[in-house]
């Protein structure tokens, strides 16, 4: 018989996984000081100087239909690119070349670097792209996702984070049950966003249970939200 603190002892939270179409761009950069990357410029700058820039955006649909983007821009020579996304696309037997266009299953993983985000103050957790997946049209990657969430998957609740919010399948059922109780959960997130109704948004997609039924334009945000702000 199994022993229920052995099964605690050995949890993992299951990472989020994303399914969406890729897009890429690349130049080459120099980093300037107080500046960040610029455009490499023969003219100004010296050869030794000159980097590889990726720039990837991963397109992902909500379950109401709604879009949004992940996008990460790559120095090649770093190890976010180099030790996390590229081994990754070699494993998938993708030259980066060919990433363009292409659908795609991936997580975000965690790079061990950290950044402040400027509106909270949080220290945040920087990450980037892991790829597990390419496919080879459109359907092919619906279908996988369709597999992938139609299997129960335990989930934690890990705060707001916008740019990825975790994805949820057009063809997911709307439990009334669940709604409910997703429902109570409205006002206590109202009250923590302290009247900033983008936050309030933010706290809704960020919570496993509210965002598969919520967002801002629903009818009971849209009354707890009026109900403050008039």
């Amino acid at each position: 018989m199994s022993d229920v603190w052995d099964s605690a002892n050995s949890a993992q939270v299951a990472p989020k996984t994303y399914f969406g179409q890729i897009f890429t761009d690349a130049f080459y950069c120099v980093l300037q000081k107080g500046i960040g990357k610029v455009v490499f410029d023969p003219a100004q700058h010296s050869e030794d100087r000159k980097l590889s820039c990726i720039k990837i955006d991963g397109n992902c649909s909500r379950a109401d239909g709604s879009t949004y983007t992940i996008n990460r821009e790559l120095i090649a020579e770093f190890r976010d690119w180099a030790g996390i996304v590229l081994p990754s696309l070699k494993v998938c037997g993708v030259h980066p070349r060919d990433l363009n266009g292409k659908w795609a299953n991936w997580e975000m993983a965690e790079t061990g670097r950290t950044w402040i985000d400027r509106t909270s103050g949080e220290t945040k957790k920087a990450s980037t792209f892991k790829f597990l997946e390419i496919y080879p049209d459109e359907a092919a990657c619906r279908e996988a996702e369709k597999a992938h969430y139609s299997r129960p998957t335990p989930t934690e609740d890990t705060g707001p984070d916008l740019d990825e919010t975790h994805p949820l399948p057009e063809e997911a059922p709307a439990n009334d049950a669940q709604r409910g109780v997703a429902e109570k959960f409205l006002p206590a997130l109202w009250k923590s966003a302290a009247g900033d109704v983008t936050r309030f948004g933010d706290l809704i997609a960020g919570n496993p249970l509210t965002s598969k039924f919520f967002d801002l334009t629903s009818p009971e945000v849209a009354a707890i939200v009026a109900g403050e702000t008039a």
